[in-house]
C-alpha cells in the first residue's frame, strides 16, 4: 500500500465486523434458543425421558440444517462476491435460485417427515417405549421444517440488504410464540412432546414471515423473479456451501454413534437426556463463535470480490484480536455457571442427570474454544475459494477424528468419553490454519498476510493501492492531494490524475456536508485506490444513510446552481464509469476512470 501522510485507521472495517456480527449470533442462536425452549418445557413438564426424545431427533434434525447451510452459506459468499464486485444482477440471480431450490428441497423433507415418521424414528435409536413419542414429535417438527430453513435464507439475506431489525423482530416474535405455545401444548393441553414439535413449527411460520416481509418492500435490492434465476450458479453455490452440509450431515453419523453407544451402556437413557441437555444449552454459547466466524466469512467474501488483499488482512486482525476473545469469554461463562444451568431442567441436584449435566457443561467450556477457533478458519477458507481444505476440515469435524476416539473412550468413560472425544478432536481440527499455511509457504509465514494465505499476486500489489480515512473536511481535501501525487507517482496522465483527484473531493464533499451530521453520529469515509493498467479505479465506502449519488444526479436541475447541486454534476462530469450499492447497510460508490 502506497505510504502516505494520511492512512487508513482500520477503524472502519472494524466497525463494519462489529455491525455485521449481533445479526450472525442471532441466527445462529435462533436454532438454539428453539431447542432451549423446548427442552425446559419438555423437561419441567413432561420429564426427563421427554429431553432423550429431543436429543434422539437430534441427527435427523442436523440433515435439514445440512441443507440449509448449503442453501444459506454458499448463497451468501456468492452474494457478497457479486455485491463487491459491483454485479447487483447476479445477485438477484443467486437470491431467486435459493428461494426455489429451498422451497422444493423442504416441502420433500415434510412430506419424509409425515410419512415415514415412524421408521425414522427406530432409524434413530429409540427404544419401543419411546417410538410413538419420537414419532410424533417427527410430525410435529416436520410441520415446520419449510419456515424453519427458508426463515433462514431470508436472514441471510436480511443482512446482506443492512435490515437486521427484521431479524430482531422475527426473533422477539419466535420467542415468544414458542414459549406461549410450548406451555399450552405440554402444561395446559397434556399433548406430550408431540405438542412440543407443533409449537416450535407453528413459530417458526411467524418468524419466517416476519424476515420475508422486507423483500415484498420497494427498498428491497434483492427481489424474486423466475425469469432472474440463474441455474448457472448452481453448482458454485452448492461446491460453496457443500462443506458446511458436510459438517451437518457428519455431525448427525456422529450424534447417532455416540447416543447408540451411551444407550447401549446405559439402558436408563441417563446419559442420553444429559447430553441432549449439553446440547440444547450449548446451542447458545457456540451460536457466539459461530456467528464471530460468520462475520468475518462475508466481510472476507465481499473484499475477496472487491480483490482488496489489504481488506481481507484487516479483516482477519478484526476477527482474531476482538471476535475470538468475545467467544472466550462465552466459554469462561460456560464454565462459571455449569453447576447451576442444570437447575432449570432438573429442580433436583441429587438426581443423577443433574451430575452429569453440570460435569458435561465444564467439558463445553474447553470444546467451545477449539471449536471456535476451527470454525474461523474453515469460514475464512469457504470466503477465499479453499473448497477442498474446507472439506478435509469438514471430514475431521464430523467423523474422521472424533468417532474413532469416541468409540476408544465411552467403553471405559462413558459420558466423560463423549466429551473428551469432542475436546481432543476440535483441539486437532482447530490446528489444521496454522499447520496450512506453514505448509503453503514452506516455511515459517512472516505477515498475517501469509497466516491467512493470501497469495503474493492476489488483486493489485501494495505499491498500485493507496487506502486512506476520512473523517471530516480538511481530510477530504487533503486526501485529494495524496491522490493527485500517488497518481503522479505512478506517471498517470495529468489530466486523469487531476480528475481523479477532484472525483473523490467532490464526492466526499458531498456525504460530509449532506449526510454526516444527519444522524448525530459519527461516521467516516473509507477510499480505496487502485492502479492497475491504463485503468485507475475508485471505491469510496461510507457508514451514513442510503444515498445514490447516481440517481441524485438525473434527479438534479440542470439550472440550479445551488452548490449542492453542482457538486454533484461536476463528479458525475468526469467518471467514465459509476456504480452504487447499499452492501451490509454501507454505501459503496465505485469509480473507474
Amino acid at each position: 500500500m502506497q505510504k502516505t501522510n494520511l492512512q487508513s485507521d482500520g477503524r472502519f472495517l472494524s466497525n463494519l465486523y462489529f455491525r455485521v456480527l449481533p445479526a450472525q449470533i442471532f441466527m445462529m442462536f435462533l436454532a438454539g434458543v428453539n431447542n432451549l425452549i423446548d427442552g425446559l418445557v419438555s423437561s419441567n413438564f413432561i420429564g426427563a425421558g421427554a429431553m432423550g426424545v429431543i436429543g434422539l431427533y437430534s441427527p435427523f434434525s442436523m440433515i435439514w440444517l445440512a441443507v440449509s447451510a448449503v442453501m444459506m452459506v454458499g448463497s451468501q459468499v456468492l452474494c457478497a462476491r457479486y455485491m463487491g464486485s459491483g454485479n447487483l444482477q447476479k445477485t438477484r440471480g443467486v437470491f431467486s435460485l435459493n428461494i426455489v431450490l429451498t422451497f422444493l428441497v423442504m416441502v420433500c423433507a415434510a412430506l419424509i417427515s409425515f410419512l415415514l415418521s415412524t421408521r425414522i424414528a427406530l432409524i434413530l435409536g429409540a427404544t419401543q417405549e419411546a417410538v410413538g413419542d419420537l414419532s410424533g414429535y417427527i410430525i410435529g417438527r416436520g410441520v415446520g421444517l419449510l419456515p424453519m430453513v427458508l426463515g433462514a435464507q431470508f436472514s441471510t439475506f436480511l443482512s446482506l440488504e443492512g435490515q437486521d431489525r427484521y431479524n430482531y423482530y422475527a426473533t422477539a416474535l419466535l420467542l415468544a410464540t414458542n414459549t406461549v405455545l410450548d406451555l399450552l401444548f405440554a402444561a395446559v393441553l397434556k399433548k406430550g412432546i408431540a405438542g412440543v414439535g407443533l409449537a416450535t413449527s407453528i413459530s417458526q411460520w411467524i418468524y419466517m414471515g416476519t424476515t420475508a416481509v422486507f423483500f415484498l418492500t420497494k427498498k428491497a435490492s434483492l427481489k424474486f423473479s423466475f425469469k432472474s434465476i440463474n441455474w448457472k450458479e448452481l453448482w458454485p453455490l452448492v461446491k460453496i456451501g457443500f462443506p458446511n452440509a458436510l459438517v451437518f450431515f457428519l455431525t448427525s453419523i456422529r450424534s447417532s454413534v455416540f447416543n447408540n453407544l451411551l444407550a447401549s451402556y446405559d439402558p436408563t437413557m441417563i446419559s442420553v437426556a444429559a447430553i441432549s441437555t449439553y446440547i440444547i444449552v450449548m446451542m447458545i454459547f457456540e451460536s457466539i463463535g459461530k456467528g464471530v466466524a460468520s462475520a468475518g466469512r462475508i466481510l472476507s467474501s465481499v473484499s475477496y470480490g472487491e480483490e482488496d488483499a489489504h481488506s481481507i488482512t484487516t479483516i482477519m486482525k478484526t476477527v482474531f484480536t476482538k471476535g475470538l476473545p468475545i467467544a472466550f469469554g462465552a466459554a469462561l461463562l460456560v464454565f462459571l455457571i455449569s453447576p447451576y444451568v442444570p437447575r432449570f431442567f432438573y429442580p433436583n441436584p441429587d438426581l443423577e442427570v443433574y451430575r452429569l449435566t453440570a460435569r458435561a457443561l465444564k467439558f463445553g467450556a474447553a470444546v467451545l474454544v477449539f471449536e471456535t477457533i476451527t470454525q474461523v478458519f474453515s469460514n475464512y477458507f469457504q470466503s477465499i475459494g479453499r473448497n477442498i481444505l474446507v472439506n478435509v476440515m469438514s471430514v475431521m469435524e464430523g467423523v474422521a477424528v472424533m468417532v474413532p476416539l469416541g468409540l476408544l473412550l465411552i467403553p471405559k468413560m462413558g459420558l466423560d468419553g463423549v466429551l473428551l472425544s469432542l475436546v481432543i478432536g476440535y483441539a486437532i481440527v482447530a490446528l489444521v490454519g496454522p499447520v496450512y499455511a506453514l505448509f503453503y509457504w514452506k516455511r515459517m509465514p512472516r505477515t498475517l498476510r501469509e497466516w491467512v494465505t493470501i497469495p503474493a499476486d492476489f488483486g493489485a500489489s501494495e505499491d498500485e493501492c493507496l487506502d486512506v480515512t476520512i473523517h471530516n473536511l480538511d481530510e477530504a481535501v487533503n486526501t485529494s492531494m495524496e491522490i493527485q501525487k500517488f497518481c503522479e507517482e505512478r506517471n498517470i496522465d495529468k489530466k486523469k490524475a487531476t480528475y481523479s483527484a477532484l472525483a473523490v473531493e467532490e464526492l466526499c464533499l458531498g456525504i460530509i456536508k449532506d449526510r454526516f451530521e444527519a444522524d448525530r453520529k459519527k461516521h467516516r469515509i473509507e477510499v480505496h485506490v487502485v492502479h492497475k493498467g491504463e485503468k485507475i479505479f475508485i471505491s469510496l465506502k461510507d457508514d451514513c444513510k442510503p444515498f445514490n449519488p447516481k440517481e441524485r444526479s438525473e434527479l438534479v436541475n440542470p439550472q440550479d446552481d445551488s452548490p449542492k447541486s453542482l457538486s454533484i454534476r461536476v463528479f458525475m462530469g468526469i467518471v467514465k464509469e459509476t456504480e452504487y450499492q447499499l452492501t451490509l447497510g454501507i454505501n459503496v460508490f465505485t469509480v473507474t476512470l
